[in-house]
């Protein structure tokens, strides 16, 4: 979430400032010094990649939870009740389970760019020591940036649009291991070199798009009953649209005191390590 009017780099200035994050590359050796110090094999960070059949089933069972919960929520109030469906059993999740070999070089890769998009992307800020914005892009784009960085000497590797290999972090592996070492190697770097970061939460908006004949201009065959009704009909919009703005603001102010409850975001707690105090924005306002 940038000040519209901060500098931003461009785009040769960011892969240069990522050049001197990492001089060597994602999964070096100076980085597995950081986050693995007794190696790659023996980190608990290897379960991001590798879990144990106990962690498998955990997942497993709240994914199914999970999306009977959508199911019951989409379904509509007058439709038939539906059966829940039996959720996986440990048996069924071993007879699948199979030990995957471990590549060191992917894995670090794949987690320090997962990690990086949880610090430079969602709605999340890094300001370099000169004041400009290090904008590696939205969502989507942040990922693409990241892949893009590791293959740009590689142009037949990548195609602009690539973005899916970082898409939203961690999500799918923040719960196997803590990560904080791996944001505690990022921030050490960030600090270096000047930068710092503003810790934004998430929250929901209302987007408010204006009806198509807003500003069009009255016609010749204007009725003063068509009128009435048009203004019953906006008052109405304004109406319901101030009472979900209400609603969302309340889930955004719930979610916020929830998180303060629950244990403190690892990207919070590596900051706090580095630069010895909260990073703005947090905790939320």
């Amino acid at each position: 979430m940038y000040d519209e009017e901060k500098a931003r780099f461009t785009d040769a200035e960011l892969h240069a400032f990522f050049d001197r994050l990492f001089p060597y590359g994602f999964a070096n050796a100076d980085v597995l010094a950081e986050i693995a110090p007794e190696s790659w094999e023996q980190s608990p960070l290897l379960a991001c990649f590798h879990p144990s059949l106990e962690q498998r089933y955990d997942e497993a069972v709240q994914l199914h939870r999970n999306v009977e919960k959508l199911s019951r929520a989409m379904r509509r109030k007058d439709g038939p009740e539906r059966e829940p469906r039996p959720e996986p059993t440990r048996d069924e999740i071993r007879s699948e389970y199979r030990a995957e070999p471990v590549n060191v070089q992917e894995e670090v890769t794949e987690l320090i760019g997962l990690c990086l998009w949880d610090v430079f992307s969602d709605n999340h800020d890094v300001t370099a020591a000169d004041g400009c914005a290090v904008d590696i892009g939205s969502f989507r784009g942040a990922g693409a940036f990241l892949d893009e960085h590791l293959h740009r000497d590689q142009a037949d590797r990548w195609r602009e649009g690539d973005y899916l290999r970082f898409y939203m972090g961690t999500i799918w592996v923040s719960r196997r291991a803590d990560l904080a070492p791996v944001y505690v190697m990022i921030f050490r770097r960030l600090r270096a070199l000047g930068a710092d970061w503003e810790s934004h939460f998430p929250q929901l908006y209302l987007t408010e798009l204006a009806p198509r004949d807003q500003g069009v201009e009255q016609s010749a065959t204007y009725s003063v009953s068509e009128s009435a009704a048009a203004e019953l009909k906006a008052q109405k919009r304004r109406a319901d649209t101030a009472r979900m703005r209400a609603d969302i603001d309340e889930l955004n102010a719930q979610a916020r005191e929830k998180a303060l409850d629950q244990e403190t975001p690892a990207t919070v707690r590596a900051y706090r390590q580095v630069y010895g105090r909260d990073p703005r924005g947090w905790p939320p306002a």
